[in-house]
């Protein structure tokens, strides 16, 4: 059995924007977002904080950062306090959000909500969301019928509790009180390579994190065009 998970590698070797698509991405959506000083924005899942300290030097606007994994955490605090940012950090779950109902303009996810209880975070989220606030999601999504034992060795490997296609995906957001779901896909996806984003490594790493990257690395070649992502905007 191994000592650490696809999430601990992530910490550990501190990849910021592990998310399908990449910072590259992140930035297109929010572009695209009317995000203003006032906005109450939640970046769930946060990591190292890398989305979180962008909105807040880019917008001015109130960001809060939860996050369950303490080197995740750690980092956080570190970037935030690096980069003189007020982002308030809090240790948490999707399935059990700490705040009070109607709270956030936006919500947002990175390739998140498919390692949690799905049913249990979608209705938290929809819960902390105010009336007509947004919930953008970039998520894995499955493009060809797997077998049982495919999705198994994905689950495996990554952690993942859910393995949907896009479809199953906006069906379960429209069952959660969103009046909207857009599906979109990335029109200037590339593929992805976590080795070239910003890292921030933790000091004596196991060399099992080292092979825990490279198994990612070939599970993403063997599933190449089954496996995909899409970005889901959901309006409350």
């Amino acid at each position: 059995m191994n000592k650490f998970s696809y999430t601990d590698m992530l910490a550990y070797l501190g990849i910021s924007s592990a998310h399908p698509g990449g910072f590259m991405l992140t930035k297109s959506i929010l572009d695209n977002e009317k995000i203003e000083r006032n906005s109450q924005i939640l970046d769930i899942g946060c990591g190292t904080g890398r989305t979180s300290a962008f909105l807040a030097k880019k917008y001015k606007c109130n960001v809060t950062a939860i996050d369950c994994h303490p080197t995740m955490i750690t980092k956080a605090q570190k970037r935030f306090k690096r980069e003189n940012l007020k982002v308030k950090l809090i240790n948490g779950t999707a399935e059990k959000l700490p705040f009070k109902k109607e709270t956030f303009d936006f919500i947002i996810a990175e390739s998140v909500i498919a390692f949690t209880n799905l049913d249990l975070s979608l209705k938290e989220i929809s819960n902390k969301l105010k009336h007509k606030g947004k919930f953008i999601s970039i998520e894995l999504v499955s493009e060809d019928v797997l077998t049982d034992n495919e999705k198994e060795e994905i689950k495996k490997l990554y952690g993942l509790k859910n393995i949907l296609s896009a479809t199953e995906w906006k069906k379960k957001l429209t069952n959660h009180d969103f009046s909207s779901v857009v599906v979109e896909e990335d029109n200037n996806e590339t593929d992805q390579n976590i080795a070239s984003e910003k890292h921030d490594p933790s000091e004596h790493l196991n060399p099992e994190l080292f092979q825990i990257f490279e198994s990612h690395a070939k599970l993403i070649q063997k599933y190449k065009g089954r496996l995909g992502y899409r970005i889901f905007k959901c309006t409350k």
